[in-house]
């Protein structure tokens, strides 16, 4: 099999890409229920095409271009049942550009298509991989970065091209705002392993800024920037430790390309005789390993599938293996010990995941206008969405701050701009709220517990 893959003709690629394809239809006929935060996704998408307004009249802290992203989905009638496509498109999208880089810029001897296969399966360690996410689609931007980044350290003269990475960092951080921190990843590669000078790199942090003021500009023309950045203030922009046991649950995912990329690491810094050019990618992806882990203390949530920004760096470092060892039988035996490894992994996350997947709601309502004050959004699975509350747990303090005027006066704007039919209130939530909105207490009555109905 390491042979098979280490061809440069095109069978091998082609092959892969069948059995991805395949394996994802079959996935997709199986009809599993989609994890919570899919249909999150699908909600702000619904709610951007209904003409509300992101931050504003939605309250979650998604990045400007993931909610266009998800906006896009909605607006082409995609079913969420199709979200494993989409993901595995935006994969392959940046293995490709895994895979070109190591053969471009020559970071290792020629090694095929086995760069791809390797970026491809640590990508199928969990099922949370393979769902369309704002990490995932930043992703694809910050390996644009890395892309730009390595052909500027393979040259001694650099170029204006700079810019392109700041422009490809920033765009990453507007999908996914944990990756505003990969700017220091990409000043510190370049200050370090390149011949960059002072213009080059005002014209990095040009390109960082340009995309951010011009995002900027187009939420205060539509006027809901100061709410933008009160999200991202309440959630993305705010370090925090995570507790020791959701560490755990995101980490065990990550364990068979850790243990890949440990090894890896370790038969470099054993045999250092690798080309100026690898080396010099070497060091950045270590840099990007330590930005990641600072990226850790700025998550919106505490899930396996927002820290997958590790795995580029992890299945580079797990490719030294296959060139550093002379034994070719032991490079056989890694690659069946990959995919064996897949595999269990994959029957174990099937197991786990299975709280994380959407439940039957407790509301029996059909095809009416619902607003849920908690987490339980599968309410709205057959339902249509009014309000702005697809995120709970950055909605819920709007409810504890109920004694400020400019808190009711915003909570009133909610329930009078999209008022809902029937509220499912399981926090007792809206019964506080009644205190403070009167007219609430005469239009909406509870029908049965935690479910109330318009009736006026």
């Amino acid at each position: 099999m390491f042979q098979f893959l280490r061809s440069n003709a095109s069978i091998p690629l082609i092959i892969m890409l069948v059995i991805w394809g395949l394996a994802t239809f079959l996935f997709v006929q199986a009809d599993i229920e989609p994890f919570y935060w899919e249909l999150k996704n699908q909600l702000i998408g619904q709610k951007l095409n209904e003409g509300f307004r992101m931050y504003q009249d939605i309250r979650d802290n998604s990045g400007p271009f993931s909610a266009g992203f998800f906006q896009l989905l909605d607006a082409l009638s995609i079913p969420i049942s199709m979200n494993a496509y989409w993901a595995s498109g935006l994969i392959i999208f940046q293995a490709f550009i895994f895979q070109r880089t190591i053969q471009r810029f020559e970071l290792m001897p020629p090694m095929g298509y086995l760069p791809f296969f390797i970026y491809a399966v640590f990508f199928h360690f969990s099922l949370e991989f393979i769902v369309p996410s704002a990490a995932l689609l930043g992703l694809s931007f910050l390996m644009l970065a890395w892309q730009e980044i390595v052909k500027q350290q393979s040259t001694l003269n650099v170029d204006d091209r700079v810019f392109l990475i700041g422009l490809f960092i920033g765009a990453a951080g507007l999908c996914y705002p944990s990756y505003f921190l990969f700017i220091f990843w990409g000043v510190l590669s370049l200050v370090f392993y390149s011949g960059i000078n002072i213009r080059q790199m005002l014209l990095v942090l040009v390109g960082f800024l340009i995309i951010n003021i011009i995002t900027g500009l187009v939420y205060t023309y539509h006027g809901n920037f100061p709410y933008l950045i009160q999200v991202f203030q309440n959630s993305a922009i705010q370090f925090h430790a995570p507790a020791w046991e959701q560490v755990k649950e995101m980490a065990w995912a990550y364990i068979p390309a850790l243990g890949f990329a440990i090894y890896g690491f370790w038969k470099v810094v054993e045999n250092p005789k690798i080309k100026s050019t690898g080396q010099k990618a070497q060091q950045t992806n270590l840099i990007w390993i330590f930005t990641g882990i600072l990226a850790i203390f700025t998550l919106p949530a505490t899930a396996s599938n927002n820290v997958l920004f590790f795995l580029p760096a992890l299945a580079y470092f797990s490719l030294n293996s296959f060139f550093l060892l002379k034994k070719y039988w032991v490079r056989e035996l890694m690659l069946w010990l990959l995919i064996g490894l897949t595999y269990f992994s994959l029957q174990w996350d099937w197991k786990l995941q299975e709280n994380k997947r959407i439940k039957p709601s407790e509301v029996s309502l059909r095809n009416e206008k619902l607003m849920v004050l908690g987490p339980q959004i599968e309410a709205y699975r057959y339902n249509q969405m009014a309000g702005p509350f697809v995120n709970w747990e950055l909605s819920k303090t709007l409810f504890d701050e109920l004694d400020q005027f400019k808190t009711i006066v915003l909570l009133d704007q909610y329930m009078t701009q999209d008022p809902p039919n029937y509220i499912y209130d399981p926090t007792g939530k809206f019964r506080r709220a009644q205190n403070y909105l009167p007219y609430l207490q005469t239009r909406y009555q509870e029908t049965t517990k935690h479910l109330y109905k318009r009736v006026n």
